[in-house]
């Protein structure tokens, strides 16, 4: 790619593919949690995130990041293949007979013993990644994220379906279970279909000493952000139950469902767009302003409209058994909008070679959360734990912003500035949408659906007005992605 081509035009037009991609992750998720919802409790959504925490903790620590290295070497890569592979492979089956000897102390420290064999197999997990191919660095290096949405739609599909079939006939933690097992699989084997490098086994550590010194700090934050979800969710089930953070964890996964493409293009794509700019200031400082237009555009209204009927939404998409949800909903999209200073500095950080200064955020967040989570829960439960989440979303996307200001020329009045035209929309079609309920009470369930889905055509409609009118707003960067997205897909 040409150096001059803008920040965000690298990123949209390399990140076409895993848009599209996670839309349709993120749709057929929410339809299948939808169905499974109706089929399971709270609780065993809990277990099944209780028994993912030590896999994933696990996989984390040992996992040494090489993989992030070989997107900044220029140079031939295919040497360091094997080798990365070799050592995944062995930590793999390391993991898988640690976690199985540990089961039984995992399920009584969580107290569940039911599920000491589910614990038991839930080395599964990390021995599937470690078989991926490694060659799958490709994908990421060349930005083919072609290939990713072949890989992804696969397995999302393998884990809808067996969840949805087996829980229709076993309504425990199972059907989750062995849906996320198909859903690895599948991943694992279509990096082999996708690549046609096949790996073997090399022990040449000295390629991996090679990358130890950029991969020690992006190590550190990887598993800095395992520990943060580890220690939410290990303290979450610890000082409430298994049903209390599957409620948690249901509530923030539906936070951050309208945002997910947009996270999932930024942690993807930035980092090697930002990678090749790193030098340019300036082009860094247009990609972070114009990525704010975009979340907050999807952010702000979200906030709003959980603020004003998350209670009615809850109701009807999940029933009575999930509403606590709703005040959790409310904590959590705040949090949501505040990680987007937060979420956007990280790969610029890396990308100008201060992997460090992101570490040490990162450290802050774990003693933040830690602390704030300990004190809130003792008085409020699950619902502590949601405001524990969003102080150290405010904290941490302030720390965010005072050191990405050391690096490039940015004031607070230009991070502000992209929220007042979808606050002000938001607000304009809130008006609307309670001036229209006056008129229409009582409504049923599909009614309401019907006028969340109208008034979100009005916000769309005040955003646009705006752009056109006063020349204010995210509507620039949206005809920019708008138009770059047709380009590319002509060209694909």
């Amino acid at each position: 790619m040409e150096p001059t081509v803008g920040t965000l035009k690298r990123s949209i037009q390399g990140g076409s593919w895993i848009f599209l991609n996670t839309i349709i992750q993120k749709v057929i998720t929410f339809f299948s949690f939808l169905i499974l919802a109706r089929l399971l409790t709270p609780e065993d959504f809990g277990i099944m995130a209780i028994i993912f925490i030590v896999p994933n903790f696990l996989d984390t620590v040992t996992s040494l990041s090489f993989e992030s290295s070989l997107i900044q070497k220029e140079e031939d890569i295919y040497r360091y293949l094997n080798t990365i592979w070799t050592f995944n492979v062995l930590k793999a089956l390391f993991l898988f007979g640690t976690i199985a000897l540990a089961a039984p102390l995992i399920a009584d420290f969580f107290n569940i013993p039911h599920a000491i064999n589910a614990i038991r197999l839930s080395g599964l997990f990390p021995l599937t990644t470690g078989l991926v191919n490694v060659a799958q660095i490709f994908f990421w290096k060349e930005i083919d994220f072609k290939k990713f949405f072949f890989r992804d739609m696969a397995a999302i599909c393998a884990y809808a379906i067996t969840a949805i079939i087996l829980a229709r006939h076993d309504h425990s933690f199972w059907p989750l279970f062995w849906g996320n097992i198909a859903q690895y699989t599948v991943a694992t084997g279509m990096t082999y279909v996708l690549h046609a490098f096949r790996p073997k086994f090399s022990f040449q550590a000295v390629h991996l000493r090679e990358l130890f010194p950029y991969t020690k700090w992006i190590y550190g934050q990887n598993l800095l952000n395992r520990f943060f979800y580890t220690l939410q969710n290990s303290l979450i089930a610890k000082m409430t139950s298994p049903a209390g953070l599957g409620i948690f964890n249901r509530a923030n996964s539906l936070a951050v469902i309208p945002t997910a493409p947009f996270y999932n293009i930024i942690n993807r794509i930035t980092f090697p767009a930002y990678s090749m700019l790193q030098d340019s200031y300036t082009k860094i400082k247009d990609g972070f302003l114009k990525s704010l237009d975009i979340l907050f555009f999807i952010n702000v209204p979200i906030v709003v409209m959980f603020v004003e009927a998350g209670h009615q939404i809850v109701l009807i998409l999940l029933g009575e058994k999930w509403i606590t949800i709703d005040p959790l909903l409310k904590f959590l999209v705040f949090a949501v909008s505040c990680n987007s200073i937060s979420i956007l500095a990280l790969p610029i950080l890396n990308a100008v070679g201060k992997p460090k200064i992101q570490f040490r955020i990162n450290t802050i967040q774990i003693i933040t959360l830690g602390v704030t989570l300990a004190i809130l829960m003792y008085f409020d439960g699950i619902r502590g734990a949601a405001l524990a989440v969003l102080i150290t979303s405010i904290l941490i996307s302030s720390l965010a912003y005072f050191e990405l200001k050391k690096i490039i020329p940015l004031t607070l009045k230009e991070i502000v500035r992209p929220i007042y035209v979808p606050l002000a929309a938001s607000l304009i079609t809130l008006f609307i949408g309670r001036f229209a309920l006056t008129q229409l009470e009582p409504v049923n369930k599909l009614e309401f659906l019907l006028l969340v889905s109208l008034l979100s055509i009005s916000y769309a409609v005040v955003v646009i007005l705006a752009g056109i009118l006063f020349k204010r707003g995210p509507l620039p960067t949206l005809q920019l992605i708008w138009h770059e997205t047709k380009l590319r897909f002509k060209k694909s």
